[in-house]
């Protein structure tokens, strides 16, 4: 009889006293592939760091065995060399490092199972880098500071960290987040291919066009507990919908939404961000070329683009973390060179993946979301009353008041994010800036959030959004921006934008 390499009887989890898994029954025969489905906050990623032995069985509740080489062992010494992750926190490990490492040197760094390279890597090895880097197409990130490369060219180098020691299987945590359109297709493809070479799969997602082919059962999760075990066979990953409403079948024309009707009113409203000739370079290329482009109030502006095409860099200069090169500018609200840096982000929210990163302490939600009063990574100073009256009136009005009393340790990455939207709220900005906002949200989250951003441009902040999701775009979008190798290629309404896609295809 052929032994499980994974098997889970009654096991169950707790962090800090408070119950994550309970009660998980769940074998991993070989051969399988698992889809890890559930909603933020139900327990993937603690099920996935449960397998691979970052965290352990609560005492005195149930057995965790392994058997990858034919005999059974209940500790989980030796278990990361054989099950790889890919997961946002790995990447965001990165990002935080003081040192610098290059995209071949992160990718080598697998080998050892840590961050850094510790011994020259063997000759096989080398040869076996080479190999995945030709199967990923990353030959371009190699000799590039990892922390400049984008969010998807970095996971596109993790994943090749991750196969590069040849692991038995491969744990994925939202591992699509942050591709453009293109670059899912080819990963996924990838990853079908893995998994027909004989690498298993453990693949959490939250969306289903997302699902790879080779996939043979579902596992679901629902408040900490297993709710359905599914074996199936999927077919061909169904297609992407449609990015935006379809044109009028008769007149050829988009539908005259009430975000897009703002667009002709917005354009005689005051500028809040005006960009003329602006370069910016990262390195001695330019990670944006001639850039001109204006953001005015009233404006909701989705920035879109392929990975490494400037988006992020893009969205840094307008929030002043980065300067344009000699010759552009940039003005931001009316501003002169008098006003301070600090000025103008009192005026600007700001949600991104990089920022969530950043908070690593046991801190509060609604610690979190007071620090925006104070644009920093924790509490600097005492929150006055009247800002404590604003942070209750926010976490009342987008419905946080469990996440507002809870450790960002103990919450989902989604659920982290809904913390980041009011901490970017807290001023009552003129303009929120998001990158990659719905990254990691299941789809009742995306929901939830695509209206909290429709409602606060119905207040008046203009919501400035980059996504490789044409389909995520609240209804509140009126104007779109397409980049490509740092330039703009297209700018206007989104309406025109929709109907120059369907003339093209």
């Amino acid at each position: 009889m052929t032994l499980p390499l994974i098997k889970l009887e009654n096991v169950d989890v707790a962090l800090e006293g408070k119950l994550i898994l309970g009660d998980i029954n769940w074998r991993l025969a070989p051969g399988e592939h698992w889809a890890i489905l559930g909603g933020n906050g139900s327990g993937k990623s603690t099920f996935l760091k449960l397998i691979r032995g970052e965290l352990w069985p609560a005492p005195g509740c149930g057995r965790r065995v392994y058997a990858f080489d034919g005999d059974e062992q209940v500790t989980a010494v030796g278990i990361k060399e054989k099950i790889a992750l890919v997961s946002p926190e790995l990447q965001s490990r990165y990002l935080q490092q003081e040192w610098s490492l290059t995209g071949l040197q992160v990718i080598h760094s697998g080998f050892g199972g840590g961050d850094y390279i510790y011994q020259r890597p063997t000759v096989a090895q080398r040869q076996r880098a080479e190999t995945i880097i030709r199967m990923l197409g990353v030959e371009k990130f190699l000799s590039r500071n990892a922390q400049e490369l984008s969010t998807g060219e970095l996971r596109k180098i993790l994943i090749a960290r991750a196969l590069a020691g040849a692991p038995r299987v491969l744990a994925c945590d939202e591992i699509c987040d942050g591709l453009d359109a293109a670059s899912r297709a080819s990963l996924l493809e990838t990853l079908d291919r893995v998994a027909r070479g004989g690498t298993q799969l453990l693949y959490v997602t939250h969306r289903a066009e997302e699902m790879i082919p080779s996939i043979t059962h579902r596992l679901e999760l629902k408040a900490s507990h297993i709710v359905r075990r599914t074996a199936m066979v999927v077919g061909q990953a169904s297609s992407l919908p449609p990015a935006l409403p379809a044109p009028d079948p008769v007149t050829g024309r988009m539908p005259a939404e009430a975000g897009w009707k703002a667009a002709s009113l917005a354009r005689r409203a005051r500028p809040l961000i005006a960009i003329r000739g602006v370069s910016v370079f990262l390195g001695p290329k330019p990670a944006l070329r001639s850039i001109h482009l204006e953001i005015r109030a009233g404006e909701h502006w989705a920035i879109l683009g392929p990975n490494g095409a400037g988006k992020s860099t893009l969205l840094k200069l307008m929030l002043g973390d980065l300067h344009p090169a000699w010759g552009g500018v940039v003005r931001r609200f009316g501003f002169t060179a008098k006003n301070t840096i600090w000025e103008v982000k009192r005026r600007i929210g700001f949600i991104s993946p990089e920022l969530q990163s950043n908070y690593r302490a046991s801190l509060t939600g609604a610690e979190v979301i007071a620090s925006g009063f104070f644009s920093s990574v924790g509490l600097v100073q005492r929150v006055s009353r009247a800002q404590r009256q604003r942070l209750a009136a926010l976490v009342e009005q987008l419905e946080l008041q469990e996440l507002a009393a809870r450790s960002v340790l103990l919450m989902s990455y989604g659920e982290f994010r809904r913390i980041l939207l009011a901490r970017a709220l807290v001023h009552g900005p003129e303009l929120l800036i998001c990158d990659e906002p719905f990254d990691g949200l299941d789809p009742e989250a995306r929901a939830r959030l695509a209206d909290a951003l429709s409602y606060v441009a119905s207040r008046g902040t203009s919501v400035v959004m980059v996504t490789h999701h044409r389909n995520d775009l609240p209804v509140c979008i009126s104007h779109v921006a397409e980049l490509n190798s740092g330039a703009i290629v297209f700018r206007g309404t989104v309406g025109e934008f929709a109907n120059q896609s369907t003339n093209a295809g």
